[in-house]
């Protein structure tokens, strides 16, 4: 279940008490309209008309989506529609070739074509078989000169197949536009000519390397079903992962014959929020599950020899808990007595009832975050102001976590929240821990909603990648120079904000530092769920990301009404006018008649050596178009290829889980750890693995919370490349503990229990 979504349409219908004689509240609630309305005459006149020249997108983009939809039509007849005067194609440039046959060009000036010629060379596109799958399309920029003709940059992604040669190209880029004059102002502007010579085109032939393996569909329009959270486990200790979806009770394995079935999770299941966590919770050697229900409390499943199935719920306190949106859960020993700890951050949804986050860069006026501290047996105390966490509580969080960020084998705290970035904290060890945001990396500000850790660099050294929302809009305004004046520092943030995901490679230990190739994997649209997988064993981290805030019927996006309006002069109190105007203005976005950073396709970053990063997922056959939230990979079948799962948000319906088998063939070699926590009542969150190789070290680190709404197994994967040797293999769990693995046969995973 979305409960972020059921709240929102609770608040949006209602909440305030009414008054036939409120002249008050109607004569602001009018002011406030009239003054949007003065703004976006005078202030914002230039994105006015930016808008309107975008309405001739929005309608591009509509009929493609709606041609894609009912599978019928002519999208060749769409572009030929738009009776273009002039085009100028590109020819090619430079190219290179990378891993998997993938070719990588750049186009320079080419032919200019006029209407009949471009006509023409629309035709023998579609004879030789070229279909447009996907596409997108952005407006960049948007300028009038003195002589009042006006230009845009849009930046678009076309994904196109010629079924025939099984050949995918993926062109993206930015194009220019130039605008008919207008006598007078229409609502949908003409083109006159379109510059496509600056575009870059990723080429590949063959299979995609990613196959749909099978859909988890709950989804029910008149009773809507939810998927988060997302667990990987390996539950009956067979060896396979098993997936839970804990929205939908139900459990995903693998059965003798390779095929999967479903089964009911937890025979005592209730609602829960979109977070949770599988874990030795109570020191007794067996996995338990722990999650928020719908009431705020916080439950705990424990687990025995028989499994959870059975499993009653502990922790319910009479009347629901304190919790009120929870949001982000992770576990750790943070003060090394043996056992698991957990931080618990929550979330508060913007516009309800009329408030904002203030201010929307730096905003801690949400629900409180909890950190709790186990006694033993799985019961907790509070421990958030005796631990130093009590300021920065209040954070819209979507994730956090636990990892030894500055290699003194105790653990640290990352968190991650909307509306302000990232925070970190260091651990002395005994549970006590210091803010060294500003001091640790060179820019936490972000619309944060997840993180990942890898080694994106391939210096042995732990890097992360946080997910985060790079914004169209804003960069357009600042193209413009538009900018109120009423408030410096919502402009100042503008850019810092809208400036998309964020890399932070290690330095010397506790020290991240952003990369210089840093806006290869920034500007992948509005990211949410994140994972580090080597899918091709080469060895190297790539990253896959799931995009995509709200698609509805329509492209036509809110975006502008954020960056223009909402957030300036932010109310945190509860205020009935602005309610009212958010209601008015945004209705297209809370009932889905129209977008906001919709139909954004995924994005699959290839690594290439640590110096260079290129999104090839449609190239892969994982370019999905749908809004997703949690993304996780795993080896599923154990072959030593790292699958995908990404979930998918379905509004008005529900969730959906998307399996994607990897069926790539490189001959690469692989080795594997799974970490148990069987027979030890330690568990393995926290612990870091290092693998030396001939090449140089290779480390992963085994956390919880850090990707939205999910959880990885405790598993290290790592690939080789043509090696079939490895030195050793090295675990390092908190506190100091260690174990070794000399030369571990390679191709296999090594089952290693906790010390």
């Amino acid at each position: 279940m979305t409960f972020g979504r059921i709240v929102l349409l609770i608040y949006l219908a209602g909440g305030f008490t009414s008054s036939a004689q409120d002249n008050a509240y109607l004569q602001r609630r009018n002011q406030l309209l009239k003054e949007r309305s003065r703004l976006n005459q005078t202030v914002w006149a230039q994105e006015s008309e930016a808008q309107r020249h975008e309405n001739t997108l929005v309608q591009l983009w509509d009929a493609l989506l709606d041609i894609s939809s009912k599978k019928s039509g002519d999208k060749f007849a769409v572009f030929k529609g738009l009776g273009l005067e002039e085009v100028r194609l590109g020819a090619i440039d430079k190219e290179r070739s990378l891993d998997h046959g993938i070719t990588k060009a750049s186009l320079g000036a080419g032919k200019l074509l006029k209407t009949t010629e471009w006509q023409g060379w629309l035709d023998s596109m579609k004879a030789a078989g070229y279909q447009l799958i996907q596409s997108e399309w952005h407006h960049a920029s948007f300028k009038v000169d003195p002589a009042g003709h006006a230009t845009s940059v849009v930046t678009i992604v076309l994904h196109i197949e010629q079924p025939s040669t099984q050949t995918r190209l993926s062109i993206e880029g930015p194009i220019t536009v130039k605008w008919r004059p207008e006598k007078t102002k229409s609502q949908h502007p003409r083109a006159e000519s379109v510059d496509v010579s600056t575009l870059r085109i990723l080429k590949r032939t063959g299979k995609p390397a990613f196959e749909k393996w099978f859909t988890l569909d709950p989804s029910k329009p008149d009773k809507p079903s939810g998927i988060h959270p997302l667990l990987i486990y390996d539950l009956d200790g067979d060896g396979d992962s098993e997936i839970v979806a804990v929205g939908c009770n139900t459990v995903i394995e693998r059965n003798d014959k390779g095929s999967f079935a479903t089964k009911a999770f937890l025979r005592n299941w209730e609602r829960f929020y979109e977070t949770g966590l599988l874990a030795d919770v109570n020191g007794d050697a067996h996995v338990d599950f722990l999650a928020p229900n719908g009431t705020g409390d916080m439950l705990l499943f424990p687990g025995s020899e028989a499994g959870l199935l059975e499993s009653k719920p502990l922790g319910r306190t009479k009347g629901g808990g304190p919790l009120q949106q929870p949001t982000a859960f992770t576990a750790g020993d943070i003060d090394l007595d043996g056992d698991l700890d957990l931080w618990v951050g929550q979330y508060r949804i913007s516009y309800l009832r009329g408030v904002m986050p203030t201010p929307y860069y730096d905003a801690n006026d949400g629900f409180p975050a909890y950190l709790l501290l186990n006694e033993g047996g799985g019961r907790f105390k509070p421990w958030t102001p005796e631990a130093g966490l009590d300021k920065k509580r209040q954070r819209r969080s979507y994730t956090g976590s636990f990892v030894d960020l500055d290699e003194d084998r105790d653990l640290d705290l990352v968190v991650v929240s909307d509306f302000a970035g990232v925070d970190m904290y260091l651990n002395d060890g005994k549970g006590k821990f210091t803010d060294v945001t500003d001091k640790a990396i060179d820019e936490r500000h972000l619309f944060g909603m997840s993180a990942t850790f890898g080694d994106y660099n391939t210096d042995g050294k732990l890097d992360f990648y946080v997910a985060g929302m790079g914004s169209t809009t804003a960069r357009r305004l600042e193209s413009m120079g538009a900018k109120r004046t009423d408030d410096p520092n919502v402009d100042a943030m503008r850019m810092i904000m809208a400036y998309g995901n964020r890399m932070y490679l290690g330095q010397e230990p506790g020290k991240y530092q952003q990369p210089v190739f840093k806006d290869q994997v920034a500007r992948t649209g509005w990211a949410w769920g994140t994972t580090t997988l080597d899918f091709d064993n080469d060895p190297d981290d790539d990253l896959f990301v799931a995009n995509g805030h709200s698609s509805g019927k329509s492209t036509k996006d809110h975006c502008t009404h954020f960056w223009c309006h909402d957030i300036y002069k932010p109310l945190s109190k509860p205020d009935r006018a602005m309610h009212e105007v958010f209601q008015e203005i945004h209705k297209g976005y809370f009932d889905k008649s129209e977008s906001w950073d919709g139909y954004q396709k995924s994005n699959f970053i290839m690594n290439e050596g640590g110096k260079q990063f290129t999104n090839i997922a449609f190239l892969l056959g994982v370019a999905d178009e749908f809004d997703g939230r949690a993304a996780l990979s795993d080896d599923l079948d154990g072959d030593g290829r790292m699958d995908l799962l990404v979930v998918e948000v379905r509004w008005q319906s529900g969730q959906v889980l998307h399996v994607y088998h990897n069926a790539l063939q490189t001959g690469n070699h692989w080795v594997g750890v799974h970490l148990s926590e069987d027979g030890s009542g330690r568990s393995p969150l926290g612990a870091r693995v290092e693998l030396e190789t001939e090449q140089g070290k290779q480390i992963q680190v085994i956390a919880a919370g850090e990707t939205i709404h999910g959880q990885h197994r405790p598993t290290a994967h790592f690939g080789l490349g043509k090696s079939s040797e490895v030195k050793s293999i090295r675990i390092i769990w908190p506190g100091g503990k260690e174990k070794h693995l000399k030369q571990p046969s390679v191709d296999q995973y090594h089952v290693v229990k906790a010390p």
